[in-house]
């Protein structure tokens, strides 16, 4: 049975009312449980002066922040439904989702206002605009309130665990974005299955880097945090090498959610150069000898973290596979989840006692899978309800029975252990009929010195990898070394290089499709 995630957040609020719950690391704003929810309170307030009616679309735009956190909240409790957008989305795409998702309300930062000013956007639907740096109307006046409760005034009580709760609109790595709507079962279920993840005292600190507008950091880092009474920190800004190292330090994380990248890097710069060394690779492999050497790499690995470390989740594309053999060779906490935006997000994932080496993890509570023609197939609590406003493209992705067609190759174990094996979309048929997963040749060469990411596409019917590297590199003796290590049929024909990283959505996803040449 799955608890309504209004109940399981009105239980937080009560048991930790004096606790704090969120705050802005760039600044002052402290909000512990109880002032969170005079915050909510104070913003439905807001609401009920202005007339805004239950179900009525609300957008969120902005960078993370505490505000951020209190109106998503608030819209939930008040029968909102949120529409999460992007702030890193250029300004016309900013307002074609806010257009699409017939939202009525804006609740954004002075940056994306002043970006959709200077762009002259037009949003004939929004009424009201709100200040998320203040929580107040822009365009209206209002008697400013000021709401004080007690943990005993906090009930919430959700009507229905099929209401929806939010439309998240997706990455456009494939083109326009997708508005993908969520109910609260996804979201309860999604929060339940991260129960497991959760710490076992209150007060334990959380650093928050990822998106709220992605369903990975919105649930993982926010909504499934929030249970266990833990004090979540918002960085608030890029987090570079220089930011990310002090906050870490002082913060000292008990989890931390991200994207393979930040660990790849880590590792390749610290661990790396260390472990090439001749003679501490002779001590690697020297019985009892290595055994220590591994906690040692563990302890400092874990020390440039904060050295509080007890869980630090991946997702949002494949590990490394040198990178993820080495943290599991010294038992590093690596969790490893595979989910999509349109499963809220989890499809799979384990904590990492249990993980087998290049999976996604294991299906979590509530959720099924299958492979249809190679294709993932899920189906359960987690998936979505359809894109808004999109009967066409839901129909191409949702069966009749409630299967969604993840897009994603893989194979599925009996136990539920999932591999991905690359996107469907991504896939380079040749004319012969050989498949080629251009992930796969990309992992091969991201593990190659001097190259920061990679990406394999076709131009004129030719396969050509486009590398990124700041060094001097022999490209015909990489390509050379790289085509020993491939099929004949997937060998590549040319390697491009360049400076600058290659183009990625706000949500880090490739552009892939700004790269094929006809």
């Amino acid at each position: 049975m799955i608890k309504h995630y209004l109940e399981v957040l009105s239980d937080a609020i009560r048991s930790n009312w004096n606790e704090i719950a969120l705050a802005d690391y760039r600044s002052l704003t402290r909000y512990t449980y109880g002032d969170m929810a005079d915050q909510m309170a104070n913003l439905a307030d807001i609401y009920k002066q202005l007339k805004i009616k239950k179900g009525t679309h609300i957008a969120i735009c902005g960078n993370n922040c505490a505000n951020w956190a209190v109106a998503y909240l608030a819209n939930a409790v008040y029968g909102a439904v949120n529409v999460c957008v992007m702030p890193d989305f250029q300004a016309e795409d900013i307002a074609r989702i806010i257009n699409h998702s017939d939202a009525e309300v804006l609740i954004a930062s002075q940056q994306v206002i002043t970006k959709l000013t200077n762009a002259q956007s037009q949003l004939p639907n929004i009424k009201y605009q709100i200040a998320l740096e203040t929580l107040l109307p822009i365009n209206a006046t209002v008697k400013e309130p000021e709401i004080h409760l007690t943990a005993d005034d906090i009930n919430y009580v959700g009507k229905s665990l099929d209401d929806l709760v939010m439309i998240c609109y997706t990455s456009g790595s494939t083109g326009t974005p997708k508005g993908v709507m969520l109910t609260f079962r996804s979201l309860s279920n999604n929060v339940k299955n991260c129960i497991e993840c959760l710490p076992e005292h209150n007060g334990q600190n959380v650093l928050s880097m990822l998106p709220m507008a992605h369903m990975y950091g919105l649930v993982c880092e926010l909504l499934a945090q929030l249970p266990a009474g833990c004090h979540i920190w918002f960085l608030g800004q890029m987090p570079t090498p220089a930011v990310l190292k002090k906050a870490l330090a002082e913060i000292r994380p008990y989890t931390i959610v991200t994207i393979p990248l930040v660990i790849e890097k880590l590792v390749k710069k610290n661990i790396f150069p260390i472990l090439k060394k001749k003679r501490f690779n002779m001590l690697w492999h020297t019985p009892l000898i290595n055994r220590m050497l591994k906690k040692m790499v563990c302890k400092t690995l874990n020390m440039g973290l904060g050295g509080n470390v007890r869980q630090f989740h991946v997702g949002g594309a494949a590990l490394n596979e040198e990178v993820e053999k080495l943290l599991m060779d010294i038992r590093f906490p690596l969790t490893v989840g595979y989910g999509l935006t349109e499963t809220g997000p989890l499809v799979s994932g384990n904590l990492w006692q249990n993980f087998k080496a290049r999976s996604g993890g294991k299906l979590v509570s509530g959720m099924e899978a299958k492979i249809v023609d190679e294709e993932i197939w899920v189906r359960g609590e987690n998936v979505m309800k359809g894109y808004y406003n999109e009967p066409e493209l839901t129909a191409q992705v949702l069966t009749p029975d409630g299967w969604f067609r993840t897009g994603d190759v893989g194979r599925v174990e009996e136990d539920g252990t999932i591999y991905v094996q690359g996107h469907k979309s991504n896939l380079i048929v040749q004319a012969d009929g050989n498949k080629v997963y251009p992930e796969t040749i990309e992992a091969i060469l991201n593990d190659m010195e001097g190259v920061d990411e990679s990406l394999v596409t076709v131009w004129n019917n030719q396969l050509v990898a486009v590398v990124v590297t700041q060094m001097d590199l022999s490209v015909e003796n990489m390509r050379t070394k790289l085509n020993e290590m491939l099929p004949s049929y997937s060998r590549i024909a040319k390697i491009e290089t360049q400076s600058d990283p290659l183009a990625r959505t706000p949500k880090h996803s490739i552009k892939r499709y700004l790269y094929k040449k006809d």
